[in-house]
């Protein structure tokens, strides 16, 4: 998978990549998203598995998964 940007003039998707003809394409809107506000046990919880990939320990999927579901 490849990725490219471009934007809309005039009604249509514009961009300087090169794909070849019957390329299938897959668009996503790229939109600012706001920002996100950790209340401080989230916070702590974050920083500790910062760490925990600094010191070169895995961290469980469930547990990013949980991390994630809170947002």
């Amino acid at each position: 998978m490849r990725s490219a940007r471009a934007k809309v003039v005039n009604g249509k998707i514009v961009t300087r990549a090169k794909s070849s003809e019957g390329t299938k394409l897959l668009l996503v809107i790229d939109e600012p998203q706001p920002e996100i506000d950790l209340d401080d046990e989230d916070q702590k919880a974050l920083d500790e598995a910062i760490e925990a990939m600094r010191e070169g320990k895995l961290i469980p999927l469930e547990t990013v998964r949980a991390l994630l579901r809170t947002f």
